[in-house]
């Protein structure tokens, strides 16, 4: 998959690589601002890769692979540890579309209701219905690991090293979302912006609470399936 998480600001000289499930709301919001963009805590549009205002590169373009190999152009990211990542992912994109219901495929329903349907089908299809009965969080990482689905490639759960080109890009700074006050300061200031780091109260997101719940979703069984499926993740970032 090609993946356009890499956002240009020319203007300022720097690339910024967002990673789903770390802040990535906020730091776009925050990257309009830097845009000029008027309404730039509108979380729709922050989001949205054709009018939000930002310039996302297409690596599949020589042009914009030039620009991401330039020494001359500061690159910054932001990480998270795999476990908290993928569960916040889990609550946020497939728990909280659950239960499915028979209006779940409507037409009017986002992509992440599609995308939960294509686990429940996974799961009918390929897992033992009296051990799994309904969507759980194990059954989201099996979908995962064996699912044949293109989503189950989904930015919001690929591997960190793949969505930063990790270690082929050389960043100036990876903050780390468990470090988020101080991190995001440095970064910020190595942006050229004075605005302060965004809550999730500025931008009308509700934190998922990922890493208060880890006892709640985690036995040595989904720990043991994170661990295998974001290994080059914990090696890479040292989690």
């Amino acid at each position: 998959m090609n993946y356009k998480n890499f956002i240009y600001m020319e203007d300022r000289n720097f690339i910024f690589a967002y990673v789903p499930k770390v802040a990535c709301t906020n730091w776009k919001s925050l990257l309009r601002y830097m845009a000029g963009v008027d309404d730039w805590l509108n979380t729709k549009l922050a989001h949205d890769k054709k009018n939000g205002g930002l310039r996302y590169l297409n690596l599949n373009e020589a042009n914009d692979a030039a620009l991401l190999k330039s020494d001359n152009i500061k690159k910054f990211a932001m990480i998270r540890d795999p476990y908290s990542r993928i569960l916040s992912a889990y609550l946020n994109k497939v728990e909280s579309r659950l239960p499915l219901t028979s209006d779940t495929g409507n037409a009017n329903h986002d992509y992440f209701c599609n995308v939960t349907l294509k686990i429940d089908d996974f799961r009918k299809k390929h897992l033992d219905l009296n051990s799994y009965p309904n969507i759980t969080f194990e059954v989201f990482l099996l979908w995962i690991k064996f699912g044949k689905d293109w989503e189950s490639k989904d930015e919001h759960w690929a591997t960190q090293v793949t969505l930063l080109r990790y270690p082929q890009v050389k960043f100036d700074i990876i903050g780390r979302f468990e470090n988020i006050d101080q991190d995001s300061t440095q970064i910020l200031n190595q942006m050229g912006c004075s605005k302060a780091f965004p809550s999730q109260s500025d931008v009308k997101f509700a934190p998922t609470k990922a890493s208060e719940k880890m006892d709640d979703y985690y036995s040595d069984v989904e720990r043991g399936l994170v661990t295998n499926l974001f290994s080059a993740d914990f090696s890479a970032f040292g989690y």
